[in-house]
């Protein structure tokens, strides 16, 4: 599924918010994205909304009273440093000014046809981030929760009353749980228990057989009878979703 953008935008020209609002609608629509867009009329509002809920970009005209445009990009990214800001003006002479600020783009007012390309750019960005975000997993442990990311983890093994989370940099996470824990919470990311002590992430899988797991890092491990066919439903699973 597509994930939801929020827009937030700014300009002191009720008109030209109606028309870029507009735009931006049609678009999106035509994308199937999920969206809301939150219109404000002066620097000062916008920022006290972003403060309380980011937007995942925010249109901002740069030649507004009271509060400029580059006015107000500054306080966002004192707010968050990641903010996506696409600058709109009718002066092109503030292009070169507005490189200070980092933004993800600049639009002219008189060639609003350039928002299909912005915005193309833009959701394929959030896109992108958000997916990054979903590889990492809060695993509840007994005494402390910890963040794995499921990107990097190989495999985990019990050990006495604890479980070893072993990653690609053959770095390691000793915490106290059960493997029966960490497999219950893990198993609908495409992770297999392939023994009592064993847990693996499949996306490291190298080759499978009746009797043996091969890793990408050559580690080899041993599949227990009475779980193979289990296991082999899982992988293929995995190998489907992929």
């Amino acid at each position: 599924m597509k994930s939801k953008v929020d827009i937030y935008l700014c300009d002191d020209s009720f008109d030209f918010i109606d028309i870029i609002e507009s735009k931006l609608r049609e678009i999106l629509q035509k994308n199937e994205r999920m969206y809301s867009i939150t219109a404000f009329s002066t620097g000062e509002n916008l920022i006290k909304a972003f403060a309380n809920c980011y937007a995942d970009v925010v249109f901002l005209d740069i030649d507004m009273p009271n509060m400029t445009g580059f006015e107000a990009a500054e306080a966002l990214q004192n707010i968050n440093p990641a903010v996506n800001i696409v600058f709109i003006t009718s002066h092109e002479d503030k292009v070169f000014q507005s490189y200070e600020f980092h933004p993800f783009w600049f639009v002219r007012k008189s060639h609003l046809e350039g928002l299909n390309i912005v915005l193309s750019k833009l959701l394929s960005k959030i896109d992108s981030e958000n997916k990054e975000k979903q590889t990492i997993f809060k695993l509840i442990a007994e005494n402390k929760t910890v963040e794995i990311d499921m990107t990097k983890t190989l495999y985990i093994q019990a050990y006495k009353h604890y479980i070893i989370i072993k990653n690609l940099d053959n770095s390691e996470i000793q915490i106290r749980c059960k493997i029966s824990d960490a497999e219950q919470q893990l198993a609908p990311f495409h992770f297999i228990r392939i023994q009592n002590s064993v847990i693996l992430n499949c996306r490291f899988i190298e080759k499978l057989t009746s009797k043996t797991a091969l890793l990408h890092n050559n580690e080899t491990f041993n599949i227990s009878r009475e779980r193979s066919n289990d296991i082999k439903v899982k992988y293929q699973k995995f190998v489907r979703s992929i």
